[in-house]
């Protein structure tokens, strides 16, 4: 289970598997998200697929999400018993330990989406100078991790979260789930 506890802390923050489009054939499809827009310039500053906020809101508190994929194996059980076990001082330390100045972890939660283990972890972290609050979500997959993280400017983290979720659970996932 290490192996995932370094994969999500490093997909929370990473660019490392960059796809510069909406949609990722066999993987996601985001072009039709109520409330959201796909931008290159977004994309390009990244290095991840980025949506803003359809109603130009993000140049007041900065609101974008974001989605990585990385390739993971993992069983059903094997998603349920790391998510499981996964704390918000864990998981902050974890993301310490791989170079994110994370600050402080609010919630770790694990549910359903999509018919897939998911978990969802809001947090604080210092980035390029400005202090941020957090939403990732990691999406299990039979062999990829789907991780949508939707970040804002601190303290406005609550009131973005219904938008965040609904981005969250409007994301068209093709990746196998997990068994």
């Amino acid at each position: 289970m290490r192996f995932f506890v370094t994969m999500l802390a490093l997909f929370g923050f990473s660019s490392a598997a960059a796809f510069g489009q909406a949609s990722q054939t066999g993987i996601f499809d985001g072009r039709n998200i109520p409330g959201w827009t796909y931008s290159d310039e977004g994309t390009a500053a990244a290095g991840l697929p980025t949506w803003y906020p359809s109603d130009g809101s993000a140049a007041q508190d900065g609101a974008n999400c974001n989605i990585g994929v990385t390739e993971v194996n993992g069983s059903r059980s094997e998603w349920m018993e790391y998510f499981n076990g996964v704390t918000p001082a864990g998981f902050v330390q974890q993301l310490r330990q791989n170079g994110t100045n994370a600050t402080r972890g609010y919630l770790s939660e694990v549910f359903q989406l999509s018919g897939r283990p998911a978990m969802r972890n809001l947090l604080a972290a210092e980035a390029s100078g400005q202090n941020l609050e957090f939403m990732i979500v990691s999406i299990s997959g039979s062999d990829r991790l789907v991780t949508v993280t939707c970040t804002v400017l601190s303290g406005q983290l609550l009131n973005r979260l219904d938008p965040f979720y609904r981005f969250t659970e409007d994301l068209v996932l093709y990746t196998a789930a997990a068994r």
